[in-house]
């Protein structure tokens, strides 16, 4: 015997898998220095086509000894995340019996992962950048995709999908200057905070569903790490539009041939007096800023 129509209509529906939630909007960027590691994202949380709302992407983990830390940030479904979290702390309590190195963090969180079958049909739904410190042993910054993990040598990120603008001023401002010295080379944690700040601006200003404040957090190689004060944070935002906008009146006098080699050389003289201005104020030492 056939079932009515409204029957097989709900019958159906039943059957229907539900539809997948799109993963939330948001950014997550990461730095491995010569003395440390920088994590920095945004706090808006945006379900596509939903709703959005704000909280911090950034979690730590350690032990009471602070024997090793691991701080975690995140792209992807926010429930997933809270969940990694919960599974991650309780499989490093179980590992207290044995030496902690940031290998076996590493296969710990590579052994969580594993545990979420969502993760085989869709990747994308839990992203991490995670910082790693185990005085004694080392410091790393790893990122996952999916159930892979493997080590970050320099910057990287999460989130936005594949975000044309941080792939144009990643490159752009991570790449070594050409006249740097040997010991010079690879990234300081002051210099990591500043532009990470200004690349989590840029995808809060340019991609739909990022936004809020920026939380920044370094981590030492002793396992120490920095909250940046949302002060701090304004200041570098403030410093690096003042440079666009210097930049912006230098390629107007560079692009119009109507303005002579003299007015272009004022106008690059007053950006170089700025850049020595703002390069003076960061030069300080490291550890004040990480007390």
């Amino acid at each position: 015997m056939i079932a009515p129509k409204p029957q097989r209509e709900l019958f159906t529906r039943l059957k229907r898998p539900p539809a997948r939630r799109k993963p939330a909007v948001t950014i997550a960027i990461g730095f491995k220095c010569s003395d440390g590691v920088v994590l920095a994202a945004d706090t808006q949380i945006t379900w596509q086509d939903s709703h959005k709302y704000y909280e911090r992407k950034l979690r730590p983990h350690f032990d009471e000894t602070r024997t090793w830390n691991a701080t975690f940030t995140f792209a992807g479904d926010p429930a997933l995340w809270k969940s990694f979290n919960e599974k991650f702390r309780d499989a490093m309590a179980l590992t207290q019996t044995v030496p902690v190195t940031a290998s076996r963090i590493r296969d710990v969180i590579e052994t969580v992962l594993q545990l979420f079958d969502v993760l085989h049909r869709d990747p994308m739904n839990l992203n991490l950048l995670c910082a790693v410190s185990v005085p004694g042993d080392t410091y790393q910054l790893y990122k996952t995709q999916g159930h892979t993990i493997h080590e970050v040598h320099g910057y990287e990120y999460v989130g936005c999908g594949d975000s044309s603008i941080l792939r144009f001023l990643g490159p752009l401002l991570t790449a070594p200057p050409p006249v740097s010295l040997m010991d010079q080379h690879g990234y300081i944690v002051r210099q990591a905070v500043t532009i990470a700040t200004y690349l989590v601006m840029k995808a809060k200003t340019y991609v739909d569903g990022c936004g809020g404040d920026t939380d920044v957090w370094a981590m030492r190689p002793d396992g120490a790490f920095a909250v940046w004060d949302q002060t701090k944070i304004y200041k570098i935002e403030q410093m690096m539009l003042m440079l666009e906008h210097h930049m912006k009146h230098v390629a107007t006098h560079f692009f119009d041939r109507r303005f002579s080699d003299e007015q272009l050389a004022q106008t690059l003289e007053f950006l170089v007096s700025r850049l020595k201005s703002d390069h003076h104020e960061f030069q300080v030492p490291v550890d004040r800023f990480m007390l």
